[in-house]
């Protein structure tokens, strides 16, 4: 009992929650990227503004986080959240790139790997990976979709989300307005950096045991799939709908946050600044109610545990609808 609240005053004690709405695209500012931050009350999350461009880069926000983590005080980390698959899956053929001898085998060498195969490649770009030598035979990606080994791999987080709400697509299809994969290879040398820059003071669950470093840490990352946050409350942004206040709040009020200004009409071509705020919501809620996605703060079952750490998981998602093994 004194473990599970301590486990809980952990969850209480974030000194603020951040939604990253993330892009691979190839530019280096992108309209597309968004963030957003909760505080630990119920106000609603607030747009945060690119410092100095009208648009976000992905090294602007990798320097943003090593500011906060320099700002926050360990014992009261930021939680943080970020749009893109955080690995491949594994589970399935026990293997991120199988019948590869040169495979990793976890994830922090999976981010190592994508980073150095893209280490010519400016502002965090991933692209590098779809057209190498042997990693590129696993991803459909243009210009020739000539991929021999790509096949449509699902994460158990992934089987587990489009269960109770949706499902994002496959990690290794990059490929159409949907594609994970882009922002998936810009978001592994994201980690991989910010792990080197960072070193004790961030966790990144689950692969790392968040609770063990509660003395250390001062930033908490996480995978978030801000769609999935509106399906799982029965609500659908499609067409724009995200982008309206009306809308937005009351998908807020699931996750206990009080409503955005009745004037608020959010950025992005795909109201990306809505995706950011429910997000920034939903992590300040599912912190703060573990049995709501049934987690016990960062720890999952047993039973899925192992699966996770090599896959990753989608913050919020309940691990009790796993299917049986």
């Amino acid at each position: 009992m004194q473990d599970q609240q301590a486990k809980v005053g952990f969850a209480a004690g974030f000194s603020g929650f951040v939604g990253i709405d993330w892009s691979g695209a190839k530019t280096q500012f992108i309209a597309g990227i968004q963030l957003a931050m909760a505080g630990p009350d119920t106000a609603p999350p607030q747009t945060i503004a690119a410092p100095q461009q009208q648009h976000w880069s992905r090294q602007n926000v990798h320097d943003f986080l090593c500011d906060q983590a320099a700002q926050t005080v360990a014992g009261a980390p930021l939680l943080v959240g970020i749009d893109f698959a955080f690995a491949h899956p594994f589970a399935d053929c026990d293997s991120y790139f199988p019948d590869c001898a040169d495979s990793p085998r976890d994830a922090a060498a999976l981010w190592q790997l994508v980073d150095q195969v893209n280490g010519d490649m400016p502002h965090f770009y991933g692209g590098a990976m779809f057209r190498h030598a042997v990693w590129g035979e696993y991803y459909l990606a243009p210009p020739d979709f000539d991929a021999p080994r790509y096949a449509t791999r699902r994460r158990l987080t992934e089987i587990v989300a489009k269960a109770s709400g949706r499902s994002p697509s496959p990690t290794f299809k990059a490929v159409g307005a949907d594609n994970v994969s882009t922002g998936s290879m810009a978001g592994m040398r994201l980690l991989h950096q910010l792990r080197l820059t960072l070193g004790d003071q961030l966790a990144i669950w689950p692969f790392d045991d968040v609770t063990a470093k509660l003395d250390t840490v001062r930033l908490v990352l996480v995978e978030i799939f801000p769609s999935y946050y509106f399906y799982r409350v029965g609500m659908s942004p499609a067409k724009q709908a995200a982008a309206q206040a009306d809308f937005l709040t009351k998908a807020l009020g699931f996750y206990d946050s009080d409503g955005v200004d009745p004037q608020f009409v959010a950025k992005g071509a795909d109201a990306d600044e809505a995706d950011a705020i429910i997000a920034a919501a939903a992590l300040r809620y599912f912190a703060r109610h573990p049995s709501a996605s049934s987690q016990t703060m960062f720890d999952l079952p047993d039973a899925i545990g192992s699966t996770a750490r090599q896959e990753g998981w989608i913050f919020g998602v309940d691990p009790r609808n796993a299917p049986a093994s």
